[in-house]
């Protein structure tokens, strides 16, 4: 734990760093952080915080950096900033006026907070499985064919088709529908397997409705949907082309946006560099998770280090919170 003096000379020099990107110097330091002090004491301080691991000093220049270490203490002790009132609004206009199918939301969303932030945002859809479904349909499209629609919170529409080795009636069909709405409305997908007595029904119905929950299944275990906004801010945000690649490539698959996006986490997290899996030093991801009914969703931000955090982190759950907030029942 750095002491009073040292948490200030530490939080000045990432800030003008962050607005810079340039190496800041003592007298910089002084100036920005109003701190009580020749500049000698500061220059003494940045000694102890270079030794300590929180800045370095590249060898062309006077002034220092923050290294990982620093970003990370900084960080941990930040409050976040507060928004202006244009942005705020923005906000609670755009989820007030917005009303759309579900992935659309998630993709309209994605833009919005790359749009207030300048950074390239993700936003995560819920997995079906922990969600309640709010309706269920089973359309007749051949005679040995039905299309399977589950509707679940927050309007998310899966659709599949399934299909059956003998004709079906239009009553058998109904019959089916009947016993699945029955069992799966109001419930997440692993209770409903409980509340269906297949016993009860006709032979064909039956099977109609054993491949059906099959297909339930099947979209239970499907991709989470994600949206990447603002993708085209990568080329102002990171200069090499070979780094550009990359971080593209790490938006293009599941499971390393679940990762990017520290989906397991509970509330807002930071997470910087090494700590990322992914391998990239100067790479930066804050996300938050959103309600989505009774589950949950992810959105975030990434960019380099030289991250606006304050601001960033702020703007990230104000959206986080109105996306929820829209999507309550």
């Amino acid at each position: 734990m750095l002491d009073e003096r040292k948490a200030a000379v530490l939080a000045a020099l990432v800030e003008h760093y962050i607005d810079s990107g340039a190496p800041v110097s003592s007298r910089t330091i002084l100036d920005r952080s109003g701190l009580d002090c020749s500049s000698a004491t500061v220059r003494n301080e940045l000694v102890m915080l270079e030794r300590e691991g929180y800045v370095s000093k590249p060898h062309t220049s006077a002034g220092r950096v923050p290294t990982n270490r620093g970003y990370r203490y900084y960080i941990d002790h930040l409050s976040p900033g507060l928004l202006r009132d244009s942005t705020r609004g923005r906000i609670e206009h755009f989820f007030a006026s917005f009303h759309s199918e579900f992935g659309k939301v998630l993709r309209e969303t994605s833009d919005l907070l790359s749009e207030i932030t300048a950074y390239p945002a993700v936003v995560l859809g819920p997995g079906l499985r922990d969600q309640t479904l709010r309706d269920v349909h089973l359309l007749g499209v051949e005679p040995g064919v039905v299309l399977l629609v589950l509707v679940a919170e927050g309007g998310r529409v899966h659709q599949s088709l399934v299909r059956c080795p003998v004709t079906v009636t239009p009553s058998e069909v109904a019959e089916a529908n009947a016993a699945l709405v029955e069992a799966l409305v109001g419930v997440t997908m692993p209770a409903a397997m409980d509340r269906l007595d297949l016993a009860s029904l006709a032979p064909t119905p039956r099977s109609l409705v054993s491949r059906a929950l099959d297909a339930v299944e099947g979209a239970a275990d499907t991709g989470r949907e994600f949206y990447v906004g603002g993708a085209s801010r990568m080329v102002e945000l990171w200069e090499d082309l070979a780094k550009l690649h990359r971080v593209l490539a790490l938006l293009e698959r599941e499971a390393t946006v679940l990762e990017l996006l520290d989906d397991s986490a509970e509330g807002t997290t930071v997470r910087l560099g090494a700590e990322i899996h992914a391998g990239e030093d100067d790479l930066a991801v804050v996300s938050a998770p959103y309600a989505a009914g009774r589950s949950r969703g992810r959105m975030g931000v990434l960019g380099p280090m030289r991250m606006d955090y304050r601001r960033t982190i702020r703007v990230v759950e104000e959206v986080s919170d109105a996306l929820g907030d829209s999507l309550a029942p």
